[in-house]
């Protein structure tokens, strides 16, 4: 049946429903509700398990968040155009209200219970920056512990493509929507149809989730902490349930193998479905998976050398493979305090932060992808010095990028440094010094997590000033969304408050 078809059949079925309002806002957000209502009653289901105090608050807050979102649903239907810059609006609308009702079970159990930071720790968790000021971690409910660990797991490949992954009909609108929210510069479907798309990202996510946690219990950990780590491990976010992070388990054998599932999650997970699938050129051949892996072998080389860490020669490696991977993937979790590592090495790590790993992945930063572009159009730009007549393409590994491909991504990342550098400043004018500012601004930009100096893996964001936490939460959303969509929606607003005002 095609994609028209079924639109058709949905907008019959909505009207004898009762859904007669057009809006792609309300039917995407109303759905997002929903998702997200479940994970805080399963998170209240866990708490009931592990005798927790915040049974029956978790329950009826999350029944009413997934009624009020599945109202919105079914009152709702598609439009049957869908522009662009709704898109945007739609992606941006979604994460805010997320990040909204994802800081009620902080304020309603009352573990966070000052809105703001209830509203960090929300929008640290769906954005999978790891970030927290939640203090102490040990101690709190298991159901608030589990709720942090579903948000990111929720965010790390995009609640959005859940959402579109069961949906009866997205029509043209639904590759529109996956691009606004993929954390990559390019969207690329798996099949034809988008909506079979999501649904194998999601089927490898899953399981990838699954089998994380079955090796994580394997090597010793709870059936509780094997399902926690394994969605912040899979998701790159970094929320733990104990205070020192996966520094807590003190094992070699969880760490290698939080070692090899952050290296798997920060590459494509479209070329990771292709491999499992059989087909492992795709992932062998690409260009950016080649300089991912080089990036994580050198600088994992570089800090080996330049940081004079106790221990044997194989717990130096592993220490400096986990930090590496845990700041290219921008995982965040924690073994060791880097913060006191030599300069050369907190160099090393800051530079690092806003880069990210793959796109494609479930890494935050700017991506090798853009990297490598940027890195052919210099080279070009350079030549031209030389040869003004000169016709050269921009290259990404084999293929040739189009000149305006090339231009928005010059321009992403002329609008990525300055978010960075506006932020760090903004951060600095609140008081904390200059390691503290830029690691902060590049920890949440990034979505990595853990910065140096004040906001190093010992410390939390609460080091921070009230308003630089309020940077930093723009900056995570920003970074997690790849700022346009963001810019964009708000400029839809700004033109439809002018309309207006010139109607009035």
């Amino acid at each position: 049946m095609s994609d028209r078809m079924m639109g058709s059949l949905a907008r019959d079925l909505g009207e004898r429903w009762g859904r007669t309002y057009e809006t792609l806002i309300g039917h995407i957000v109303g759905l997002t509700l929903a998702v997200a209502g479940l994970g805080i009653a399963a998170s209240g289901i866990v708490d009931a398990l592990r005798g927790g105090p915040d049974v029956v608050l978790l329950v009826v807050l999350g029944a009413v968040v997934a009624t009020v979102g599945f109202a919105m649903w079914r009152l709702t239907v598609l439009p049957r155009q869908i522009r662009i810059l709704d898109v945007f609006l739609t992606v941006t609308m979604a994460w805010v209200v997320l990040a909204v009702v994802g800081a009620l079970p902080y304020v309603f159990t009352g573990w966070i219970p000052a809105f703001d930071n209830a509203m960090f720790e929300s929008i640290s968790g769906f954005t999978t920056t790891g970030a927290t000021v939640l203090r102490p971690i040990e101690g709190t409910g298991p159901g608030i512990l589990f709720w942090r660990s579903v948000t990111q797991w929720m965010g790390g490949m995009g609640v959005i493509v859940l959402v579109v992954a069961v949906l009866p009909t997205v029509g043209s609108g639904g590759m529109s929507l996956l691009e606004a929210e993929a954390p990559g510069p390019t969207g690329e479907r798996l099949t034809p149809r988008v909506r079979q798309t999501a649904r194998r990202l999601w089927a490898v996510y899953i399981g990838f989730t699954i089998v994380l946690g079955a090796a994580y219990m394997v090597a010793g950990m709870s059936l509780f902490d094997a399902t926690a780590h394994s969605f912040t491990t899979v998701s790159t976010g970094g929320f733990s349930p104990y205070n020192s992070s996966l520094g807590h388990f003190d094992s070699a054998a969880i760490e290698w193998i939080c070692i090899v599932a952050m290296f798997l999650a920060g590459s494509s997970f479209t070329l990771l479905y292709r491999a499992i699938r059989g087909r492992p050129g795709p992932m062998l051949r690409s260009k950016e998976f080649h300089l991912y892996t080089v990036v994580v072998l050198v600088v994992a080389t570089i800090l080996f050398v330049v940081n004079e860490a106790a221990g044997s020669v194989a717990d130096r490696i592993r220490g400096a493979l986990f930090t590496t991977l845990t700041v290219v993937s921008t995982t965040g979790y924690a073994t060791d305090d880097f913060g006191s590592w030599s300069d050369a090495a907190q160099a090393v790590i800051i530079i690092l932060l806003p880069i990210g790993a793959m796109a494609g992945s479930t890494a935050g930063g700017v991506k090798m992808v853009r990297v490598l572009a940027v890195a052919s159009y210099t080279h070009r730009e350079a030549l031209r010095h030389l040869h003004p007549r000169l016709v050269r393409p921009v290259r990404v590994g084999g293929g040739i990028l189009p000149d305006v491909v090339a231009a928005k991504i010059v321009g992403f990342l002329v609008l990525a440094l300055a978010t960075f550098g506006g932020g760090a400043l903004l951060i600095a004018m609140t008081g904390p010094d200059l390691i503290t500012s830029f690691s902060a601004a590049g920890t949440a930009f990034g979505n990595v997590g853990p910065g140096l100096s004040d906001v190093g893996p010992t410390n939390d964001f609460l080091e921070l000033p009230r308003f630089a936490r309020w940077v930093t939460m723009g900056q995570m959303l920003l970074g997690r969304l790849e700022i346009y969509p963001v810019i964009l929606a708000l400029s839809v607003v700004t033109l439809r408050r002018r309309h207006r005002d010139l109607d009035v």
